[in-house]
């Protein structure tokens, strides 16, 4: 398709050669298309394959992205509680490995001093 060139006035000044009606702006007339007030018409345009189609992917797209929200919500929530419990007991846990630490360095020292270095 091949642009018109834009007709100009004696300034320069496009000149507008299809005006729109300002009537036609305030009161624009009744559209072709179907009823979108009635119920039964609503129902029957739902019923079309097409937006059956919409209508499942829609149903999956927001069942996924419901999903994604309640897992990230469950893995904030369990990184706090876990953090919390650890932070409790880390002077408990802190002793406990101190103390089998202790226990085991003396046989592992000696262990150690009688292995003879590899020449």
């Amino acid at each position: 398709m091949e642009e018109q060139p834009v007709k100009l006035d004696d300034d320069g000044v496009p000149i507008l050669e299809n005006p729109l009606d300002p009537d036609l702006l305030v009161n624009p007339p009744p559209s072709a298309g179907p009823d979108l007030s009635n119920l039964d018409t609503i129902e029957q345009l739902l019923e079309a394959d097409g937006i059956r189609e919409l209508v499942n992917d829609l149903t999956e797209d927001l069942q996924q992205l419901v999903s994604w929200k309640i897992e990230a919500i469950l893995k904030e929530e369990l990184a706090k509680l876990i953090h919390s419990a650890t932070e409790q007991c880390s002077e408990k846990l802190s002793e406990d490995i101190r103390t089998q630490l202790q226990l085991a360095l003396p046989e592992l020292v000696a262990k150690i001093a009688r292995v003879k270095p590899e020449a």
